[in-house]
């Protein structure tokens, strides 16, 4: 599992699982820096609405 490929599919079906934030969330520390601002892109379409968690 790769960050740019959560990212992909959460911004394709507008829904991100309880794994993938799991992912995300725990190897934060390992991310580089674009990484991390794509991991900060994927919180504010969260936080916004328009990324939902769920499950696809």
């Amino acid at each position: 599992m790769s960050l740019v490929q959560i990212y992909l599919d959460a911004v394709t079906h507008q829904v991100i699982t309880n794994e993938e934030l799991a992912y995300v969330a725990g190897h934060q520390d390992s991310f580089d820096r674009t990484e991390r601002k794509l991991s900060a892109r994927l919180e504010r379409l969260i936080s916004s609405g328009n990324i939902s968690v769920g499950s696809r």
